[in-house]
């Protein structure tokens, strides 16, 4: 039998530069400020509570596809043209 499954209960996702060229994104404030003891300069670039990109994406409906059938008339055509190729050698 299936489990229900919990709803995922939104974490901050924030976003912090560290020094000119080190960006991270930290999802706790005690994790904020054990960075913050090492770098004190440290600027926060932007918070939000949205989802990782990965969780975002919608499921995408899939239709079912036939597969292609040759017309008869295509089959021929080829099958004649095989042939009088060969006769010309």
């Amino acid at each position: 039998m299936a489990r229900k499954k919990r709803a995922k209960e939104l974490q901050p996702n924030i976003k912090v530069r560290l020094d000119r060229r080190t960006v991270i994104t930290v999802r706790d404030r005690s994790k904020l400020d054990f960075w913050r003891e090492k770098y004190p300069a440290l600027e926060i670039l932007e918070e939000s509570y949205d989802r990782p990109a990965e969780e975002q994406k919608t499921p995408v409906k899939k239709t079912a596809v036939k597969p292609a059938v040759k017309s008869a008339a295509k089959t021929a055509v080829k099958s004649t043209k095989k042939t009088t190729k060969q006769s010309v050698k």
